[in-house]
């Protein structure tokens, strides 16, 4: 009967499936803070309905005041500090493992983000598994970033001829260490998998890191969970969990496509400039009269 009535207050009943690596720890934290604070709540209202019967007004009876009681006092500024405290210890160790750098393990994949309104770019290094020259790793490249160009990649850097991005949609591997290094082009933004357990603010001007290892295959939701403008509601993206075959293949396709961009841009800047005006003078000799056009169309 008491696992009934309990388990109507259950939060974590509510809570999106886990698939992090270590999501079931911060699991067991929420639970542990939650039902704490359900005791708290109903001890403290409790005590309030119990104070209001037992000295409510009756007649014959005289209020009279009462000017505190040290004891009292004491006890109640201990006792939450030592609650405070032990949380504080014992949340510590998850903290350490998920925030704190020296704590991530080596990243097997290595993604950049960048939050904006009201959307999210991705950076992939290439083939030779490096970023080149961007504004993460060269400050100087900031000067570089665009609506064109959100990282401030230098393409002139070989390294970053076959570094790619995606827009509002990523795919990571299951299980391998993912790190992502996360910053904001305009206002804070947050990174938010809720399947990950994952929530990083994202602050413009800086880079935040952000680490997680999935156990499952399958394509979930990634939210921003900070107010950040009108269209903050609509900020979302999906991000696939694939199996190690089907990310490479991915990659593939993706470093495929920004070596045929890469090629199709440098054939265009090394025409010379006498070829380019004399294939315009064929296109204009080639391209139909106003009168060819009315024939085409039809006359009014």
């Amino acid at each position: 009967m008491m696992s009934d009535f309990l388990r109507v207050f259950d939060m974590l009943a509510w809570f999106p499936e886990n698939i992090s690596t270590f999501g079931q720890a911060l699991d067991d934290l929420f639970a542990v803070i939650y039902w704490i604070s359900v005791a708290i709540f109903f001890l403290t209202f409790g005590l309030m309905a119990w104070f209001m019967v037992r000295y409510r007004a009756r007649p014959g009876h005289r209020g009279y005041n009462y000017h505190g009681n040290n004891v009292v006092e004491l006890t109640w500024t201990i006792l939450p500090t030592i609650l405070f405290a032990g949380i504080g210890l014992y949340s510590d160790d998850i903290w350490e493992k998920t925030k704190y750098p020296e704590q991530m393990p080596a990243p097997d994949v290595e993604i950049l983000c960048l939050g904006k309104q009201f959307g999210w770019y991705f950076l992939y290094p290439g083939a030779d598994g490096e970023f080149g020259a961007n504004a993460y790793n060269n400050r100087a490249n900031r000067a570089l970033m665009s609506a064109t160009n959100p990282f401030g990649i230098d393409r002139n850097d070989p390294k970053a001829q076959d570094d790619f991005v995606v827009e509002n949609q990523f795919r990571v591997p299951v299980n391998a260490n993912v790190m992502v290094r996360g910053s904001s082009i305009d206002v804070l933004h947050s990174f938010f998998l809720p399947h990950a357990r994952v929530k990083q603010d994202v602050v413009p001007g800086t880079w935040m890191n952000i680490w997680f290892n999935l156990f499952k295959t399958g394509t979930y939701e990634l939210a921003c969970a900070e107010l950040c403008g009108g269209g903050h509601g609509a900020m979302r993206a999906e991000y696939k969990v694939l199996s190690k075959a089907e990310y490479d293949t991915w990659l593939d396709g993706e470093i495929a496509k920004q070596a045929a961009i890469m090629s199709a841009s440098a054939e265009s800047s090394e025409t010379p400039a006498g070829e380019a005006e004399a294939s315009s003078e064929e296109a204009s000799a080639d391209a139909p009269s106003d009168n060819a056009t009315d024939d085409v169309w039809g006359e009014e």
